[in-house]
């Protein structure tokens, strides 16, 4: 290849000509730069010479021709220099990753994707060098496409295995890049949610889920006859085709609905025939929301509706989201200032990292603006399992 053909193609590539709107003359100085690149003086003579032979360049020289000071030729030959060099035209490149972006936005068509892959068809017709996504990497794409369109719950394996014919490949090369196109565009994903959260949500699994309560909860599978939970006072577990086929019936003698993120907390907790303890390990996933929404419509009117958990910026995300999505009357349970006053008093404070900090500053914390105000003035955060009840609330 000649390396003073690859330096010319390269320095007429850019935005400008990969998006089609580069015409007229480029005039590149011979200087110690191009020198390097090439090879030496008298490789720049050589190659030169032949370009200029073949009609594509015009050279300006000086000591009796034994010097090059600038080299004179029109965007047009670009095409022939790529085909000289072996390479592929940067402006052919383009129109084949527009050609590309439109495919698979097209198969996207009415998902949340579509703001993601207008951003991207933006970026390419401007003529960007886009490298993030690689736009060589189909299976990237249809990983992409294929989580918008889930409507059946299934497990990150098999999802790998239907779609790469390789049920690891998911998780080592395209998962975290997944996910970050999820976090920015999908209207599912929550700030603070881990990436197993954010794919649970869209419908892959990586673990296997459960929902857990304990009280006289009754709820029937499918058509089936109604089962009363409250024969489980340690408990009752259903897994997630439970979950999927499983309604609640009713909620008999019900006044208290409490929410209780850690496990410690909530296996503290003893039967009560008027209070529904549920276990929330985090954000609720959409089967799960479906489920828990009944409650409200076979509660009594007068249900309260609690949350416990933890007194830092996840465990404000967590009670938002279950607010705003499960139980718009739900309300914090030992998590305001005194609790948490009394927390650090009692060695149970956490240093808050600046990271969280920035992010607890613009978090509007709603029913938790107290809460929130101790953790910045403090520096602290606080787990739950540090205030584990010695009895039921």
């Amino acid at each position: 290849m000649s390396r003073l053909t690859e330096y010319l193609i390269q320095t007429a590539d850019g935005p400008a000509y990969r998006s089609g709107n580069l015409d007229g003359m480029r005039h590149p100085a011979v200087d110690g730069k191009m020198i390097q690149a090439v090879g030496g003086l008298r490789k720049l003579l050589e190659e030169a010479g032949e370009l200029e032979k073949a009609g594509l360049i015009r050279t300006e020289r000086k000591n009796l021709g034994a010097d090059i000071v600038r080299i004179h030729y029109p965007v047009s030959v670009i095409p022939e220099l790529c085909r000289r060099a072996g390479v592929e035209d940067p402006r052919v490149r383009q129109l084949r990753w527009i050609r590309a972006a439109g495919k698979w936005a097209h198969e996207a068509k009415g998902t949340f994707l579509e703001p993601y892959y207008g951003t991207l068809m933006e970026r390419l017709e401007s003529g960007q060098e886009v490298k993030k996504p690689d736009m060589e990497d189909e299976d990237f794409f249809l990983c992409l496409n294929r989580v918008s369109a889930i409507d059946t719950p299934v497990w990150r394996r098999q999802f790998s295995s239907e779609v790469l014919h390789d049920s690891k490949l998911f998780e080592k090369k395209y998962q975290d890049k997944v996910v970050t196109v999820l976090e920015k565009y999908s209207p599912l994903s929550e700030e603070g949610m881990t990436a197993d959260d954010i794919l649970r949500v869209h419908g892959i699994k990586t673990y296997s889920q459960t929902l857990e309560w304990k009280g006289p909860l009754v709820y029937r599978i499918g058509g089936g006859n109604p089962i009363d939970s409250s024969v489980n006072i340690f408990g009752t577990v259903i897994n997630a085709q439970t979950l999927e086929q499983a309604v609640p019936a009713a909620a008999p003698g019900i006044r208290r609905i409490m929410l209780i993120e850690n496990k410690a907390n909530y296996e503290s907790m003893d039967f009560r025939t008027g209070t529904l303890y549920i276990y929330c390990h985090g954000f609720f996933s959409p089967k799960e929301l479906k489920f828990l929404s009944i409650l409200t419509e076979i509660a009594d009117e007068n249900t309260e509706y609690l949350h416990w958990g933890d007194m830092d910026l996840g465990g404000i995300r967590i009670f938002l989201y279950n607010q705003r999505k499960l139980f718009p009357a739900l309300k914090p349970y030992r998590m305001d200032a005194a609790d948490y006053e009394a927390a650090v008093a009692g060695g149970a404070g956490i240093p808050l990292k600046k990271e969280k900090k920035d992010k607890l500053q613009k978090l509007d914390a709603g029913d938790l603006e107290s809460l929130k105000t101790c953790i910045l003035e403090n520096g602290m955060e606080i787990e739950q399992e540090s205030l584990i009840s010695r009895g039921n609330p």
